[in-house]
């Protein structure tokens, strides 16, 4: 089957999710699909606090001012389904944290289990990468993530 990866902030406890920037989970298949999981780091890795020159990105609204740059001098790494401890030993649990990178819909917010996992887990940026992606790109993501 393979293994899935999602990009994720260790210092922000947020990720961002492939299926919602139009692309699969597998690293080749991000790799492959535009604008994808690399416009995204782009978008967040920019030290760009103002728009410089011609070529920059839109601060144009808070969206954009609280996207684009929100990761920059953050750890960021690529976390895979099969994640070890020993794959990135510096950041403990880090074989869970695949795991914790999901949307808590589906949560029971009166079940003590599901509190503590709420607690844990990493907050779903994608959202706001894709309203940034769209005005830059002058497209719209369609479907279901």
């Amino acid at each position: 089957m393979g293994q899935y990866w999602k990009v994720v902030n260790l210092d922000k406890r947020e990720y961002v999710n492939p299926h919602k920037l139009g692309c699969g989970l597998k690293l080749w298949e991000q790799l492959a699909n535009a604008p994808g999981t690399g416009v995204a780091l782009i978008i967040l890795c920019a030290a760009m606090p103002e728009s410089r020159g011609g070529g920059d990105l839109e601060l144009a609204d808070d969206v954009a001012r609280r996207t684009i740059g929100r990761w920059a001098g953050d750890r960021v790494c690529l976390v895979g389904d099969y994640a070890e401890d020993d794959d990135l030993p510096s950041f403990p649990g880090f074989g869970d944290l695949y795991s914790l990178c999901f949307n808590d819909t589906d949560l029971d917010p009166d079940d003590e289990q599901d509190r503590t996992t709420v607690d844990q887990l990493f907050t779903d940026i994608s959202d706001d990468v894709c309203v940034i992606i769209e005005r830059e790109l002058e497209g719209k993501f369609e479907g279901d993530p």
